[in-house]
């Protein structure tokens, strides 16, 4: 690997790790929605490489254009495409019974079964338990 090649990767995990903080997002629920560990996103944020596959899950996560990372690594800003976002809970806002069901089930996990959980049940999750810590 060039160091060009180190300083790209740098340059993309920086600008991930800004991205998710800046939105107030947390990192295990951009993993999660990538379908990638949250060990991988790690390895992004530090600057490891990865398979390009995994870089095109994250643009979707991060909703990034495909191929945003190859500019992100070349210096250019990330392309954003127009994504549904989902509304926040309001704090105020009382929880559906069911999502407060899963909330505690999910809280009493261990955070790797929580992660495993929240990959494979994606939509079918109410958004109060896909953006909970």
């Amino acid at each position: 690997m060039t160091a060009g090649a180190d300083e790209g990767l740098a340059r993309l995990g920086d600008a991930v790790d800004r991205f998710i903080s800046e939105r107030g997002w947390q990192y295990i629920d951009v993993a999660g929605r990538a379908g990638i560990s949250d060990e991988t996103l790690a390895k992004i944020r530090k600057g490891v490489r990865v398979r390009p596959s995994t870089y095109r899950r994250l643009e979707q996560a991060l909703g990034w254009a495909p191929n945003a990372t190859v500019d992100v690594e070349a210096g250019r800003a990330p392309t954003l495409v127009d994504v549904e976002k989902e509304r926040p809970l309001a704090p105020d806002e009382p929880l559906d019974p069911q999502a407060e069901a899963v909330l505690a089930i999910l809280a009493g996990l261990p955070p790797r079964v929580r992660e495993q959980v929240r990959r494979r049940l994606g939509d079918q999750l109410p958004p109060e338990a896909r953006h909970s810590a």
